[in-house]
């Protein structure tokens, strides 16, 4: 029998733990189990010894005892006494050690200089004052709040009525895949019904669900030689060989594709011709024509993200690469989070009917069913007109924000900057002269409370970039003032530390 001076240090039991005294004998027992302590087959003092040991009742230990042989720890013989489980083996349940390393053997993760700064943003968003030049989010101040209270309560109430917020009903869904193939046929010019979509919680569940699809390890993806850094990490996540393609002044040099080509068997293209991510540039249309002509000729297929299609100033958008009647190469992916911002996870793909199946199926395995109510309430919104109208008027509200950011970028650093007013989107690209470190400026920044992504973070090969994407939809007027201000202070910080 274990002495009963080695039991006591380890069922010391604490008087000011919330838990009942028989809870803290049974995790002292474990703990000393399950360290070595207490080999399998020690026996344990009696309940009347236990309970003078320990200065408790007899009733709390017999409780104690109880609870630990019903979970296996212990075990009674009859007339014998209590013992620690013969069943366990020895020392396979070590305590978690938080310096020791994770049992299994992790893939090695590499550092995107994105997701770290993600990462930093977050961190600096909790310091009062703090402000982000984010991509070109929308700004959630901006919604209608009063609305969106009375659609969502309205789809509550009527999606219970229904039952269509049981688990197997594709109710919800259908009615939204409905009301957005209503919405891309009038205002995008896509030939697609219901049955061409598929419905996703976010681009980036969309970029993996139809990468997941097409790829195959080894495969050859063509990327913009700068592009949305979480797609070109979900190919290369897959196993795809990424292979750039320049931009110029007017987006993609879709000249270069037919000679990358034939080095290469290009399984698809990805790209965002409508603002160019994150330069903003809009593809021209012959250029748009050559490249569905090169898909044809080739065989490739063109992942079209479209993710702000509804900003747009100059003229009326221009139409998706999809939306060509002639194509055949096309799977595009569009969003509302820049309407309704990233609290709706809404994104779709739009497909062939065949593969709007398989990429249906895929996302069931990780999603399951979707928010029955949510759908509900975005399709209500989309079929009444109320998001075409939100739309319309903070479109005039970012509009003013865009010549805001405008008019402070050439007041602040005047000919140290090179920026052209986008077409469309929610951010300006923001070329510096070489006198300015991009790079040391992002850093000065973040010491003045101020987050702001470098040209670097978007380039697939990590080169150097001295440019800015800057944001400027989520920031009201005063904060783009004072962000700007922010800015100009780091440069001058940077240049008087370099005399």
């Amino acid at each position: 029998m274990v002495q009963l001076r080695k039991l006591q240090p380890l069922l010391k039991l604490d008087g000011a733990q919330p838990q009942a005294s028989y809870r803290q004998i049974v995790e002292g027992l474990v703990a000393a189990i399950t360290e070595g302590r207490l080999r399998p087959g020690t026996p344990l003092p009696g309940t009347r010894e236990m309970a003078q040991l320990l200065n408790v009742n007899r009733k709390t230990v017999i409780l104690a005892y109880e609870e630990a042989e019903t979970k296996g720890w212990l075990e009674s013989v009859q007339r014998r006494g209590t013992f620690v489980s013969r069943q366990l083996a020895v020392g396979t349940l070590p305590e978690p050690d938080a310096a020791r390393p994770f049992a299994l053997v992790l893939p090695e993760e590499p550092a995107v200089a994105y997701f770290t700064a993600n990462e930093q943003a977050a961190a600096q968003q909790h310091r009062p004052g703090a402000l982000f030049f984010d991509n070109g989010a929308c700004d959630h101040r901006l919604l209608p709040q009063t609305v969106l209270h009375r659609y969502y309560r309205n789809a509550l109430r009527n999606s219970f009525t229904a039952n269509t917020v049981r688990h197997g009903s594709a109710c919800s869904s259908h009615y939204l895949r409905s009301a957005l193939a209503d919405m891309l046929r009038h205002n995008r010019s896509l030939n697609v019904g219901a049955e061409h979509i598929c419905l996703t919680q976010g681009v980036q569940m969309s970029l993996y669900l139809v990468a997941s699809v097409l790829l195959k390890p080894g495969d050859v993806v063509l990327v913009e030689r700068l592009s949305y850094p979480p797609a070109w990490e979900i190919f290369r996540q897959l196993g795809a060989r990424l292979v750039t393609v320049e931009l110029d002044d007017e987006g993609c040099r879709v000249d270069q594709i037919d000679a990358l080509c034939r080095l290469h068997k290009v399984r698809m293209l990805y790209i965002t011709p409508h603002h160019q991510f994150p330069t903003t540039v809009s593809l021209p249309a012959g250029r748009r024509q050559q490249l569905l002509e090169l898909a044809r000729q080739h065989d490739f297929c063109v992942v079209e993200e479209d993710y702000d299609h509804e900003y747009h100033f100059a003229g009326r958008p221009y139409l998706p690469l999809a939306s060509d009647r002639q194509q055949r190469h096309v799977i595009y992916i569009g969003s509302l989070s820049k309407s309704l911002g990233s609290t709706f996870r809404c994104s779709f793909i739009v497909a062939p009917a065949e593969v709007a199946v398989v990429l249906e199926r895929r996302a069931t395995l990780t999603l399951g069913q979707g928010d029955a109510v949510m759908q509900q309430m975005l399709a209500d919104l989309i079929n009444d007109g109320e998001l075409k109208k939100h739309l319309r008027r903070v479109a005039r509200e970012y509009r003013q924000r865009r010549e805001t950011l405008l008019a402070c970028l050439r007041e602040a650093f005047g000919e140290q900057v090179a920026v052209k007013a986008p077409e469309g989107g929610l951010a300006l690209w923001v070329r510096f002269a070489d006198g300015i470190d991009v790079d040391q400026l992002v850093g000065k920044a973040l010491e003045l409370d101020l987050v702001v992504r470098s040209g670097r973070q978007f380039s697939p090969f990590g080169h150097a970039e001295n440019a800015l994407r800057l944001g400027f939809a989520s920031l009201d007027m005063d904060e783009i003032r004072l962000a700007t201000q922010r800015l100009a202070q780091a440069a001058k910080a940077i240049a008087t530390s370099a005399l």
